[in-house]
């Protein structure tokens, strides 16, 4: 299967399949055919997303060490043996993660004030917490106009860092690298989905507005996709794309770190869950990636050795 391929089956993963995860629980309560005691986030509940997520966190981190800040520093060297990038003598890929690091932290702090301005934040948010959490947004009961622009921003802040996960996963190099980047992102995408699906089919929400919400926020990542494809194609050649790819990497590189310490390393502490079931299921994340990546590299070794042989 060629990049591209595998890039396809990414958009339709983290887009449709996301939709479909999310929207599934919602109709089902709305539709009876789930009990509404059946969707309450009961401890055990609580406890299995905080796995999954913590899981998805150890894979988004692995990701980002051993195979996303490698492309970047592969692409921004490539870059200055062909003269498309300047060289400052600074380790430039390091410093364009921290960029996208401070980036997200800017963006999320400007939409923590708005959305707090507009109300739909909980009153304990407004006094003291920053940031959003995935499972903790007061969604909006009123009806109109108001409370779907109010909706929408809730839905604004969850969909930057899909946004960003979607342009990295466009702007890989190798078809493994692909694969290893969906895996990492949809296992963490997929929770969020589910958990927004439930809360919001307990909500006051009308069904019609949370599938369009639903639908946004699941729209989100394929863009980001298509985006750093467009960017990465060989057509797309000379000095302006070139230095776009490597800022592009660099900052979505920086987005997904600052995802994993605050939105889910944070988050995740403070909810009422087994501390020791939440780093071991993190280690099952970083190690289930290293294992991929030594079979990955077993396998091109002896497809290297029989090429040889041949």
């Amino acid at each position: 299967m060629s990049i591209l391929a595998a890039q396809i089956v990414s958009m339709i993963g983290l887009g449709l399949v996301t939709w479909l995860v999310g929207v599934l629980p919602l109709l089902g309560v709305r539709m009876g055919w789930l009990r509404q005691i059946e969707s309450q986030q009961t401890p055990t509940m609580v406890t299995l997303f905080s796995c999954l997520t913590m899981f998805g966190g150890g894979v988004i981190l692995t990701s980002c060490l051993t195979h996303m800040l490698p492309d970047v520093n592969e692409v921004f060297l490539s870059s200055l043996e062909s003269g498309n990038f300047p060289d400052s003598g600074l380790p430039v890929a390091e410093i364009l993660v921290l960029a996208g690091f401070l980036m997200i932290y800017l963006l999320e702090e400007a939409l923590h004030l708005l959305l707090v301005k507009c109300g739909p934040l909980k009153e304990d948010e407004k006094s003291g917490g920053h940031g959003h959490s995935h499972g903790d947004v007061a969604l909006p009961t009123e009806d109109g106009i108001v409370a779907t622009a109010r909706g929408f921003l809730v839905v604004l802040a969850l969909s930057i860092h899909d946004l960003f996960e979607g342009v990295a996963l466009g702007v890989a190099r190798r078809e493994s690298s692909v694969w290893f980047l969906l895996l990492a992102f949809a296992s963490h995408k997929w929770v969020i989905s589910s958990c927004l699906g439930l809360k919001w089919a307990r909500s006051a929400l009308k069904p019609l507005v949370a599938i369009l919400y639903m639908t946004v926020f699941c729209a989100v990542s394929p863009i980001g996709v298509g985006v750093g494809m467009a960017l990465s194609s060989p057509d797309e050649e000379g000095e302006m794309a070139t230095s776009a790819l490597v800022v592009l990497q660099g900052l979505a590189t920086g987005s997904l770190f600052y995802v994993v310490f605050f939105e889910i390393l944070e988050k995740e502490r403070q909810k009422n869950v087994n501390g020791l079931l939440q780093v071991a299921s993190m280690s099952a994340g970083y190690i289930f990636m290293v294992l991929l990546g030594l079979a990955e590299v077993r396998s091109e070794r002896a497809e290297a050795v029989q090429v040889a042989l041949l």
